[in-house]
């Protein structure tokens, strides 16, 4: 894989899953009481879909001719990685906002997350093919799957 002869969109796509993985190794919440302080990282709950959305979108970035845009199919998947992974990252801090009043605050790892989601989602859209649709992914995922069934 040559990174400069890589088509924009896999480019952006697999940046943002690489910051998006990185980011779940990162303090999503932080606690301090009592002179004692934890955190916690994205690799608990619903971080662990957003960890794994993220893979998926850094794998489909690589699948096929890196210097064309990806096909509807795996454009498709990645637009899906990309709204799995900022679901699991809402899931994520929707739960911990009860708790933030007892002396714990949200850690830059879950806003981090959260930017890396929206552009995996953002560029595999904004840089798609003219052609491409939700509508044609589907048809062409689905035409995927029953050639690979037969």
């Amino acid at each position: 894989m040559n990174f400069q002869t890589l088509n924009k969109q896999r480019k952006f796509v697999l940046i943002a899953a690489a910051v998006g993985v990185i980011s779940c190794f990162l303090p999503w919440y932080s606690i301090s009481m009592f002179g004692y302080s934890s955190s916690v990282s994205g690799m608990h709950s619903w971080g662990i879909l957003a960890f794994l959305a993220f893979i998926g979108a850094g794998i489909v970035a690589f699948v096929g001719d890196q210097t064309k845009p990806m096909n509807q199919s795996f454009w498709l998947i990645s637009l899906a990685c990309g709204a799995l992974s900022l679901l699991g990252v809402l899931i994520f801090f929707i739960q911990l906002s009860g708790a933030t009043g007892s002396g714990g605050g949200y850690g830059f790892g879950i806003f981090t997350g959260a930017a890396a989601a929206i552009t995996v989602l953002a560029s595999a859209y904004m840089y798609r093919s003219p052609s491409d649709s939700i509508k044609g992914g589907f048809d062409s995922l689905k035409h995927d799957i029953e050639k690979k069934a037969d």
